[in-house]
Parts: C-alpha cells; structure tokens; sequence
C-alpha cells in the first residue's frame, strides 16, 4: 500500500482532485502554459500513473506508469516545491513516510509542469 499525504500532493499539485466512489483512485489534472498534468494514484495498490499532454494539439508528450510505488513525498529545494514518487522496493523495507526519497520520479506545477527522473 502506498504511504502518502493527500493534502501535501493537494498543495504541491494545486488542485482538488476527482475522486472514484469507493476511494480507489484519486486523479489530479493540472494545466499551465498550455500543458496538462495528469496524476492517478491507485493508493490501495501503490499504482501511480503520470501524463502530460499538449493542449494546443491533444498531442501525448508524455507517459508513464509507476508500478508498486512505496510512497510520494513532499519536497522543498530551494524555492521550488516537488512531490518525489518512490519506485518499488527502493528502501528494501516499508517506506515510513518521513525519509527523503534517494530516487524516483519527480512532479513540479511551479513554476512550469514538469517531471523528470532524479537519483
């Protein structure tokens, strides 16, 4: 099961998101400067799924999904703010929710959409 916060991706992500009836996943839709962030969290199953479109054309510019995700955490750096997504089995242990995440998947609404691997 994946640990997470919904008010720390609620913050970072800056919208509420749409919630399936029986709480199975939550997606979040972020759009700026003509480009839409998808996030679905299949929080029962650790599933996280990413897309970025172009508005402009409907275009795909970008698609992933994390299988067994151990958690998503809630990052500052400097002035920017990140939700970092941790890969299966990167902590070898349950993830306790309070450490940083040596490497993942990184999402960012501000000041631009993005989303990169770190680590």
């Amino acid at each position: 099961m994946l640990v997470w916060d919904e008010t720390d991706v609620l913050a970072v992500l800056e919208v509420l998101p749409e919630v399936e009836r029986d709480g199975i996943w939550h997606q979040y839709v972020a759009e700026k400067d003509g480009i839409q962030l998808k996030v679905t969290i299949y929080q029962y199953d650790g599933d996280v799924r990413f897309e970025l479109t172009n508005l402009g054309n409907n275009h795909s510019l970008f698609t992933m999904q994390l299988i067994d995700c151990e958690g998503v955490h809630r990052t500052f750096e400097n002035d920017n703010e990140y939700l970092d997504f941790a890969p299966s089995k990167c902590f070898g242990s349950r993830y306790d929710g309070e450490q940083s995440i040596p490497f993942g998947i990184r999402v960012r609404v501000n000041p631009s959409i993005n989303i990169s691997v770190y680590g």
